[in-house]
C-alpha cells in the first residue's frame, strides 16, 4: 500500500486537472447539442461530415447515425470519436512516469533496493493508473449527466454509464500495452514518444480505416479500440460481453506480460 500511495500522490495533481478537463469536456459535448440545433445550422453540419474521408471522417465523423437526436450526437460527440483522444493522451503520459521515468532518472536502484519485489511495483503502479482512468471515465460521466439536465433531457444513464465503462477497459488496455512496451526504455523522452506513439498510432489507425475492406478491414477489425462500439450501447441498449471479456482478459495477460519482462529487466543495484 506504500507503493500505491506515493504514486498516486505523485501523480494527484495531474490526475485532478484531467479529470476537470474531462468532466468539462462531458458537460460542453452534450450541451453544445442545443446550441446547434437552436441555430438551425445541423443541416450544413451534416453535409460537413458527409464529406469528410479518412482519419478526420473517424475524428468528427457521426458514424452515418442522424445527429437530430440527442442521442445521435452522443455516439459522435460526447462518447466517441475524438474525445478518446484525450484519455489516449493523459494515459501514454502516465504510463511513461510508471517505469521509464524511474530509470531514466537512476532511481529505480534506489526503489529496488527497498523491502519490495518488483512485481509488488509494477502492480502497484498499475492499480494507479487503473485508479486515475475510473476517476477520470467517472467525472466524465458525471459532466456528461449534468449536461442531460442542464438540457432536461432524461436520456439513458444506463446505457451511458455501460458505454464508459466499455471506455475504461479499453484505455487501461491500451494503458497495459503501452506499460509492457515502456519496458525496454530506460530514456524517459523516447518512452514518452513511444507511449504516443502507440497510442495515437492505433487510434488515428482506426478511425482512418472505418471504411475499409478485405484485409485492412480485417486488421482493423482485430484492433482493440474494434471492441468499444459505443452505437450498439447507446442506441440499442446491447451489453457487449463479448467486448468486455476480450479487454479484461487481453488487460491481464499483458499485465502478467509486463510483470514478468520486469523481473528480467536487466538493473543494476
Amino acid at each position: 500500500m506504500t507503493l500505491f500511495r506515493q504514486h498516486a500522490k505523485t501523480e494527484a495533481i495531474s490526475t485532478l486537472i484531467w479529470a476537470l478537463i474531462l468532466g468539462l469536456v462531458g458537460f460542453v459535448t452534450v450541451y453544445i447539442w442545443d446550441v446547434v440545433m437552436s441555430s438551425g445550422s445541423l443541416a450544413n453540419l451534416e453535409k460537413v461530415l458527409q464529406n469528410a474521408q479518412g482519419a478526420l471522417k473517424g475524428l468528427v465523423g457521426s458514424g452515418g447515425v442522424s445527429l437530430a437526436s440527442v442521442e445521435g450526437w452522443m455516439t459522435g460527440y460526447v462518447l466517441g470519436g475524438w474525445v478518446s483522444l484525450l484519455y489516449v493522451i493523459f494515459t501514454a503520459l502516465f504510463v511513461s512516469g510508471m517505469i521509464t521515468r524511474e530509470m531514466d532518472r537512476r532511481t529505480m536502484e534506489f526503489v529496488l533496493s527497498l523491502p519490495v519485489t518488483r512485481a509488488q511495483l509494477v502492480l502497484s503502479r498499475w492499480l494507479v493508473l487503473a485508479g486515475s482512468l475510473t476517476l477520470l471515465h467517472l467525472v466524465h460521466f458525471l459532466g456528461v449527466l449534468g449536461g442531460m439536465a442542464a438540457l432536461g433531457q432524461a436520456g439513458h444513464p444506463g446505457r451511458y454509464a455501460l458505454a464508459i465503462c466499455n471506455a475504461l477497459l479499453l484505455h487501461l488496455f491500451l494503458g497495459t500495452l503501452m506499460l509492457l512496451a515502456s519496458m525496454f526504455i530506460d530514456d524517459y523522452g523516447m518512452g514518452t514518444g513511444a507511449t504516443l506513439g502507440i497510442g495515437l498510432g492505433l487510434t488515428f489507425f482506426h478511425m482512418g480505416t472505418g471504411d475499409a475492406t478485405g484485409v485492412l478491414g480485417s486488421v482493423r477489425d482485430l484492433l482493440p479500440l474494434s471492441w468499444y462500439d459505443v452505437q450498439p450501447i447507446v442506441l440499442q441498449g446491447q451489453v457487449p460481453w463479448g467486448n468486455l471479456t476480450a479487454l479484461v482478459i487481453g488487460t491481464g495477460l499483458l499485465l502478467a506480460l509486463s510483470v514478468w519482462v520486469f523481473q528480467r529487466k536487466q538493473i543494476a543495484v
